[in-house]
Formats: structure tokens, sequence, C-alpha cells
């Protein structure tokens, strides 16, 4: 007796690409039946059911979003892949959240999009069925087609509708904070509060009061009882930035409030009840913080539940020049200049150049580039001086021993009696340099990339005579 083969509807008005997938399905044992578009499909699902679906976005008529829509309202259980050219935030956390099973880009991996096709034809249910969430409209301040912006577009859509922590991880301007704000403003809470706080940027003896809050009298200067970011954020979500640099008796804390969903006001003895979502960011190496005994490691495995990895924008050249564009055409509205355009010498120079600053640099280049320069056309020479300047990349450890070998080589011939002094002044003085050129010039900022301490950075920059 024959087994019925599972039926597969294609709808693409892309004629090229409903051959392929038809050829590829039958192939692995599919019935497969093709649509250019998205009306002809709710006419014919009525006669036979299919097993799964998968529908381009843009065609005539209706949307594969619409027809996603109204497919889940009649057979909720019919999984449906959305597939797209054109990748953006609003489109894929709007598909995930209306309940489509998964999301690819064109173009795909045919072997790919087949295994995740078999695996939806089992029935297995969406983990976003039924979560009908409207999409905020602040999204679109995230920018990017890039194979992996297209990851962190996914991991939103997943992530906003669960009350799961999160530990966002990046370097410093990677844009951390956007993607907290997307996480909650495509959430149930986003009629409550989002709260953010820089732990590192707060000294230390007034952090655990800026978190939980006071009661009056409980130190000197507490004239008035304070509400801490916790209770402000109840019900919301509250976002905890260099996460990182929290000393470890207010992490002993956290991780009671993520243990118990309670807490005590400094000088309290009233407990206090909340239901505050966390998400976590830094730009650190948490586990090489916890070898260190720097950071809790139970709080570590707390609050990595989900973990989101943001790229550098240097590992995402593709998205520069249209993040570029929108940052001149947002400062060119804000401050009332003309609309500047990049030369094609200059796009190529923002391609190129290594961005130790990331998204947060290239901001400031555009804003710098939107007030300062006259005309519309941005010119190389209009450039600031570190953006001309060649990046030097070390892709092999190899090459950077090979350069330092030579140097004590020639250190050796010209006499040098003082090789190992030489040479550790040299490494200290790039250190400091390096990280003063990524803080902008902040000790405080330079000494946290270093590792060391305020102090150990200026005795350093003393003794070197910086």
């Amino acid at each position: 007796m024959s087994t019925k083969k599972e039926n597969i509807f294609v709808i693409d008005d892309d004629k090229s690409i409903r051959w392929i997938l038809d050829k590829a399905l039958k192939k692995a044992g599919f019935e497969v039946t093709c649509f250019e578009n998205a009306d002809s499909v709710l006419t014919n699902i009525q006669k036979r059911e299919p097993s799964v679906i998968i529908s381009d976005v843009r065609m005539p008529g209706k949307s594969g979003i619409e027809m996603l829509e109204s497919v889940k309202r009649e057979y909720p259980k019919i999984p449906i892949i959305i597939m797209t050219a054109f990748s953006d935030l609003d489109t894929t956390v709007n598909s995930l959240q209306k309940g489509a099973y998964d999301y690819i880009t064109k173009p795909f991996d045919i072997v790919e999009t087949i295994s995740l096709i078999k695996k939806c034809s089992r029935n297995i249910p969406s983990d976003n069925e039924n979560k009908k969430i409207e999409l905020s409209n602040n999204t679109s301040k995230i920018i990017g087609n890039s194979e992996s912006m297209q990851d962190i577009y996914k991991s939103i859509g997943k992530i906003a509708s669960t009350n799961v922590d999160v530990l966002i991880l990046g370097e410093t301007g990677t844009g951390k904070e956007l993607i907290a704000k997307s996480i909650h403003e495509n959430s149930e809470r986003k009629n409550s509060p989002f709260i953010a706080i820089n732990t590192g940027a707060i000294p230390t003896e007034l952090l655990e009061s800026e978190l939980f809050g006071h009661e009056k009298g409980s130190f000197t200067g507490a004239y008035n009882q304070r509400i801490g970011r916790f209770e402000q954020a109840s019900e919301g979500t509250l976002f905890l930035d260099e996460i990182g640099d929290m000393p470890m008796d207010v992490q002993t804390r956290l991780l009671r409030v993520l243990q118990e969903g309670e807490f005590f006001r400094v000088g309290g003895t009233k407990s206090i009840k909340v239901k505050t979502r966390i998400i976590t960011a830094t730009h650190q190496n948490l586990q090489s913080l916890v070898a260190k005994d720097l950071f809790r490691e139970d709080l570590l495995h707390r609050i990595n539940a989900i973990k989101i990895e943001l790229p550098s924008l240097r590992n995402r050249k593709d998205d520069i020049l249209k993040l570029s564009e929108s940052f001149l055409i947002e400062y060119s509205k804000e401050y009332k200049t003309s609309l500047k355009v990049l030369d094609e010498d200059v796009q190529k120079i923002f391609q190129k150049y290594y961005w130790p600053g990331n998204i947060r640099e290239l901001q400031n280049v555009c804003k710098y580039l939107s007030i300062m320069i006259k005309g519309n056309k941005v010119l190389a020479e209009d450039l600031p001086k570190e953006i001309l300047e060649p990046a030097i990349e070390v892709t092999e450890t190899k090459n950077w021993s090979s350069v330092l070998e030579a140097w004590i080589l020639n250190e050796y011939d010209n006499k040098s009696l003082d090789i190992s002094k030489n040479i550790n002044d040299i490494f200290e003085d790039t250190l400091i340099k390096s990280a003063l050129r990524l803080s902008k010039g902040n000790k405080t900022e330079a000494a946290k990339i270093l590792g060391w301490g305020r102090n150990t950075i200026s005795n350093k920059m003393k003794s070197l005579k910086k």
C-alpha cells in the first residue's frame, strides 16, 4: 500500500523560483502545487489542505504577509515559511509574530530549505503560532540587510513574545541598547516602561540605590524615599548595559532578584515584588571575568538563557552605505542643512575603513559631515583625518611575531643593551595610544578597554611621559 505524499504549496510570482522549488521538492519525495499569487492559494486551500506553505512576500495582489494572516485564521496548524529578497527587521519580525514557522532570504540554499520544509511537514507547531503582537513602528531604526543582521531579526521576532531574560554581546557602539529596545517594543510589555541603565557609568556606592531604591535616612544624603529602577520598570523591561562592570556585591543582589522576583530597598525592611524583564549587555567576555573572579558564574548562567551576539560594523560592510545614507538624511533634517551624498571614492573609503567605534563612530562622522562641509557632495578631502588613515589588520599571529622578531634582531645589530625594557615601553605606549583612540581620549574608558584600573593607565602615561 503506497503512502500518500505530503503536498507543499509554493507561492511566488517568479517563475524560476517556482521551477527550482518544484523540482527539488518532488525529488525529495513531496507532491508540489505551485501558485503565482496568494489569491489563488486561498481558493485552492479549501479543496486540499497542504502540509506546508512556502511563500514570497511581495507579489501582485495579496502579499505573503496578508496571505499568512488569512490562512492562520482558518488553518492555524499549517506551517508557513516566508521568503523574500527584500529583507528587513519589520518584515522578519512581522512574519514571525503573525505565525510564520520561519523566515528565509533569497537567494536561499536549496538543501537547507528542503531540510526546513521536511521539518515543517511533520506539523511541528510554530513557536510563534497565535502570538498576535502588533509590530512597533520604532523597529525601523535598526537598519541592515546583511546576513548577520538577518539572524538578529529572527532572534528578535522569536524572543520578543516571551519573558525570557536576554544577554546581548557586542563591541562598544554596535547598537546593543537599540536591540534591547526593539525586543521590548515588540513584546506584550510594550505599553510599560523601558528603562536603560549603564551599570559601568554609575559609582559603585550609588549603583545599589539606583537599582533597588532606598528608604529615607538609610544613608547620608538620603533625605527622601527613592524608588529604584527595578520598581520603575515593573511589568516592563530593565536594560542593564555593561553588566560586566557591575560590582560583585551588587551582582549578588541582582541574582536574588532574578531568582525570587523580590528585593529590599537600601535600608528597607519590606520586601518589594516586581515583574520586571531583564535584558543585559556587555562588550566584555563574561566567561573570562568569571575565571578572574570578577563575575559570578551563577549570575552568568542566569542571564545567559538567550544570547544575541551583534556583529561589528566591519563585519557587515554591506550595510555601511545604507546606514550612512540614513544618518545623513536624519542629520540634514535635524540640523536643517543640505542633504549630503557620498562621492564614489568616499563610499569605497567608508567600506574599507575599520570603524573601531562601530555604528556610533559612523553616526558621528555623518553628523560632522552634515554640519561642517559645504555643498551636497562629500569628497575624500572632506573626511576626518582618522578615516583616511589606513587601518592595520593583523590577521595572523605569525605576521605580528615576525615583525617583532625582525625588530629584535635589528636592535641587537645596533648594539642595544636593553631590548626588553625598550620593547616593553613601545608595547605599553602602543596599547595606550590605541585604547585612547578607541575611547576618543577618555582615560576611564581606555582603561576599561585594556582591563586596567584608571590609576594604572594614568601612572603608565606619566612614566612614559605621554
